[in-house]
């Protein structure tokens, strides 16, 4: 480093260290903490222009004092979330930091916009289909059972179902071609005896 950029840097630092220590106290909340990072910046921008040339010793004052105001501000946190203060009992409480088993607001939101979309993609079903897919999925019907309450034959019921599969997965895609609302097979009930 040559004499003229040692004055440079030294008229810096002394011009605008308490401009510097105010700022990073305002950013910090500590005043010693705020002195200590000073302290550092100053440390590191001296060994920065041992082997570099600074043509503005201001600024890169200030970046430096910016960053490790970041680093410092982020291993504050760190440690806070690592440790838990004894003085504040509701904070040690273990309880809260269950997760609940409630769904989220944006969740039950979600859930409520699904099912009333569903309902009115299955409202809009034409009759049979829907009137097959209702007994099927809702009153867990088999499609034996189908076949005789609309007195249609079995196939009729599978093409019924196929049908109403079809025209709901089409109406319930998202605009990436996914389908919002799964409809899950109806569980088989088991019979006795096997």
């Amino acid at each position: 480093m040559n004499d003229k950029q040692q004055a440079l840097i030294e008229a810096a630092i002394r011009q605008d260290e308490k401009m510097l220590v105010r700022w990073l106290t305002k950013k910090l909340g500590d005043p010693d903490a705020a002195r200590d990072v000073a302290q550092n910046v100053f440390l590191r921008v001296w060994a920065f222009s041992e082997t570099e040339k600074i043509d503005n010793p201001r600024a890169l004052i200030f970046k430096t004092a910016s960053n490790l105001a970041l680093n410092e501000l982020k291993r504050r946190n760190r440690f806070e979330r690592r440790h838990v203060s004894a003085a504040d009992p509701i904070e040690n409480d273990p309880l809260k930091h269950v997760a609940s088993l409630a769904p989220s607001p944006e969740t039950e939101t979600s859930i409520r916009e699904d099912v009333t979309l569903t309902l009115a993609a299955i409202r809009d079903l034409p009759e049979r289909p829907r009137r097959a897919f209702v007994m099927n999925r809702f009153d867990g019907l088999s499609y034996k059972e189908i076949a005789r309450a609309l007195q249609v034959s079995e196939s009729s019921v599978e093409k019924y179902m196929i049908e109403a599969l079809k025209i709901l997965r089409e109406k319930l895609r998202d605009g990436k071609g996914a389908t919002v609302v799964a409809f899950p097979r109806k569980a088989k009930k088991k019979i006795r005896g096997s």
